[in-house]
């Protein structure tokens, strides 16, 4: 998984984590999740796993999960959001309630340039490489598109999303954008330094990328994915938008279980770390598969299931690659969440969620 991973990649995420939080069953005994920003696991200590155990291979990504767990166990709704930069907030402040948090060692030192982004008055929730490529993009997009882009946000439903995207929405202009900026070379380029997974979808990138769009612009209220507002304007500009770490019941109920919940950071492999547990009923993979070798990207279920209860779920995410592993021994069980997967506010993910037979 090369050097991508070695480096603060994700401080927002690609990831609207309520799928996995309708899906986590309530008093989940043992959730394993990758932790990326942490943006992801918050969401999923709402529903009061008595265990949650983040893994990544990167420091920086293990030790900003870290953060975001410390602050939320310390900090009310407003100061968590402007600490990380959904909210305005002053610098000074910022840098006193980053003082307060309980962070070990290990974690402070690897924080260190992001403590020195904040000093120099940048947001946390910027400074991953995916964020700045979106905001190159949006650069992108406006210099194409402009208002008439724009303008998308403006209207007042769904219903007139779809009128104006038949009338009014710059189409020709939209479709060089995705042709030049919507490819697999540019964003090995841009983002995965040569470490982007290999397409293994029939479609051609710029099909997949002009779907998924469409399916945002026609299904959901634009201004409720971060995702558009980073694409259009390179900063969340409305907060119906903004994650579910961010929703106030979802921040409060999070909030209570952390602070009873036994929280685990491990750097290594997630999946030899659930390999080497008994009591996980809860996987949340995001596309790690997409980055395995083929021999594993195909045996993942089976290479965990010594660490699996019955029942237990297994949730995964693929973008232009996604994985068809052997599911003996495990239910698609998919099907049981459309809905919900329907609704996920990026649109850029199949997800996918297999059962372990008991």
């Amino acid at each position: 998984m090369g050097a991508y991973f070695r480096h603060l990649n994700y401080s927002l995420g690609d990831e609207d984590s309520r799928v996995e939080l309708h899906a986590l069953p309530a008093d989940a005994r043992h959730v394993v999740a990758v932790a990326g920003s942490g943006g992801r696991v918050v969401p999923l200590l709402a529903r009061a796993p008595r265990k949650v155990t983040c893994v990544d291979i990167s420091d920086t990504q293990l030790a900003l999960t870290e953060l975001r767990i410390a602050a939320l166990r310390r900090l009310n709704h407003t100061e968590y959001l402007g600490l990380l930069g959904y909210e305005d907030m002053s610098t000074q402040r910022r840098l006193e309630l980053l003082a307060t948090l309980t962070l070990s060692g290990a974690a402070r030192k690897a924080l260190e340039p992001v403590w020195q982004a904040v000093e120099a008055g940048e947001r946390i929730v910027y400074l991953g490489r995916f964020e700045g490529m979106l905001r190159t993009l949006s650069r992108v997009v406006g210099l194409f598109t402009g208002q008439r882009g724009r303008r998308m946000f403006d209207q007042p439903d769904v219903a007139g999303q779809r009128a104006y995207l038949d009338s009014g929405f710059p189409k020709a202009a939209w479709k060089l954008v995705l042709l030049l900026m919507g490819n697999s070379a540019v964003l090995n380029s841009l983002l995965y330094r040569g470490d982007f997974p290999k397409k293994n979808r029939p479609e051609s990138a710029f099909r997949i990328y002009w779907d998924l769009f469409d399916r945002l612009f026609r299904t959901l209220p634009v201004r409720s994915s971060f995702f558009l507002q980073l694409v259009f304007f390179g900063e969340l500009r409305y907060p119906e938008g903004y994650p579910i770490e961010c929703d106030a019941d979802v921040y409060l109920a999070a909030q209570r279980a952390a602070r009873d919940a036994d929280i685990e950071y491990v750097k290594g492999d997630i999946l030899q770390h659930v390999q080497a547990q008994r009591d996980v009923d809860f996987v949340s993979l995001s596309d790690v598969p997409s980055f395995l070798p083929p021999d594993l990207e195909r045996d993942f279920l089976n290479a965990m299931k010594p660490g699996l209860t019955p029942d237990a779920l297994v949730v995964t995410r693929g973008h232009l690659r996604v994985a068809a592993p052997e599911v003996q021994g495990y239910e698609d069980v998919s099907g049981r969440y459309a809905d919900s997967i329907a609704g996920e506010r990026t649109q850029l993910w199949k997800i996918n969620f297999y059962q372990r037979r008991s």
